[in-house]
């Protein structure tokens, strides 16, 4: 770790105390840092850690304003924290150095990255990639926007880390240098946060910057890098790529390059969005030594994520799924997409928070797809407005009610919100806890 050796003279603010912040708190500690820690609320999350394991801290709660943010020499910004704050701003404009945590990690990691990006399928894509990665023999580490935050990943010695990277993280990140890197898809979100489309496209395709290899979508141009010579590339895509899906022996095969790999049946989960990220798994670890037995083992069991397509019962013949992470238009266009038959076999329960995002691409796959749509959440109305099959209810339970009037035997009910969850609850996991829950009373 030469790097801390480097900066042990630099006055550090860590700024943003909730789960990222208090890592690089722990961390700071753990190296002999002293920072300062500042958060504008005046009870952040982490302060009843800080008072009895760091009491000795120089800390500032409150207005920003009032931080002296300009007096440091470098800022380790937590990501839910915009960089166009305005006391933020103003210590860019001073010369100070803002940097996240994974940045911080970047500059002191030696070992191999693995690094996925997207705006849908992330944390599929990664949980599988750790799993294949330890199946093969590697000592592996998952973190980042999954699971572990990335600076205690570093506190043991590991073959490769798999990381998972939102926008915000890579807005504060320019020194990565991934193995392989990936941004799986493109699609509207956080345009609450960002100036354009664009900007967010550009805040994710920056995970390529110093790539070894990249991991373009095939079905996705936005998926591409800007600059063409930058390191070599692969592709992957439903139909198309050095990695797709066809038919061989009357079965669907994941294709390696022209080969047939494994038939889809290999994986334990179904959907085609989900073999779509198994391709982006194959693709992203071919760097590493993995062999079609190891793969097959880890595809036979994995069971997928909690709130992302999970079956969750069936009633009266009718199935319901629970895809809360749908948190954007683009993972329900996924949802629907994997899910659908040639019919409108869809009963689809959305509305939370868009976010700003443009609502009207999901009309032609409810056109095609969808028997009903169940609206509720803040923009309920926006939802509605976008096709004559639609219902207004005021919470989940009359959603899922009025779900098991509508649907008939052979039908999916398939939560997949196409917003963020803070409008009504803390989460998208307490969204989905939510549907299970009002799914299982249908029984009684």
């Amino acid at each position: 770790m030469q790097y801390l050796n480097e900066i042990k003279s630099k006055h550090i603010t860590v700024l943003g105390l909730g789960v990222t912040g208090l890592g690089i708190v722990r961390f700071l500690l753990s190296q002999g840092f002293t920072p300062k820690v500042v958060d504008s609320r005046a009870n952040p999350p982490g302060i009843d850690w800080l008072k009895e394991h760091a009491p000795i801290l120089d800390t500032h709660f409150g207005d920003l304003d009032d931080a002296e943010l300009c007096s440091s020499d470098m800022i380790i910004i937590s990501p839910g924290l915009s960089l166009k704050i305005p006391a933020v701003a103003d210590a860019i404009n001073a010369d100070v150095e803002v940097i996240g945590d994974v940045e911080l990690f970047a500059r002191i990691n030696t070992k191999p990255v693995v690094a996925v990006t997207g705006s849908n399928g992330k944390s599929t894509v990664v949980t599988l990639a750790y799993d294949v990665l330890k199946e093969a023999g590697y000592k592996v580490a998952l973190g980042g926007n999954i699971g572990t935050a990335v600076l205690d990943l570093l506190n043991d010695d590991f073959d490769v880390y798999v990381l998972e990277l939102s926008s915000f993280q890579l807005d504060t990140t320019t020194s990565l240098k991934p193995i392989s890197a990936t941004v799986l898809n493109v699609s509207e979100d956080h345009l609450d946060r960002y100036d354009s489309y664009q900007a967010y496209i550009d805040s994710k395709l920056s995970i390529y910057n110093f790539a070894e290899l990249i991991i373009v979508n095939a079905d996705d141009s936005q998926t591409h890098p800007v600059e063409r010579d930058t390191a070599p590339q692969i592709n992957f895509g439903a139909q198309q790529g050095d990695y797709h899906l066809a038919l061989h022996n009357g079965e669907t095969h994941f294709i390696v390059k022209g080969e047939a790999f494994l038939p889809v049946s290999t994986l334990r989960v179904v959907g085609k969005h989900n073999y779509l990220n198994t391709l982006a798994v194959m693709a992203l670890l071919s760097p590493f030594a993995v062999s079609k037995e190891q793969y097959k083992n880890a595809l036979g069991q994995f069971n997928g994520l909690a709130h992302r397509c999970q079956f969750v019962a069936e009633l009266n013949g009718v199935k319901y799924f629970n895809d809360s992470k749908a948190t954007n238009v683009g993972a329900t266009i996924a949802a629907i997409d994997s899910l659908a038959s040639d019919g409108e076999n869809l009963v689809v329960i959305a509305g939370g928070d868009a976010k700003g995002a443009d609502l009207n691409a999901l009309k032609p796959y409810i056109e095609q797809h969808v028997k009903a749509l169940i609206c509720f959440g803040k923009d309920a109305s926006d939802l509605a407005a976008i096709t004559n099959k639609s219902y207004l209810t005021n919470n989940m339970e009359e959603a899922v009610t009025l779900a098991n009037v509508l649907s008939s035997t052979g039908n999916i009910v398939l939560l997949a919100p196409a917003c963020a969850s803070i409008d009504m609850y803390n989460n998208y996991m307490q969204r989905g806890d939510d549907f299970i829950q009002c799914v299982m009373a249908q029984q009684s």
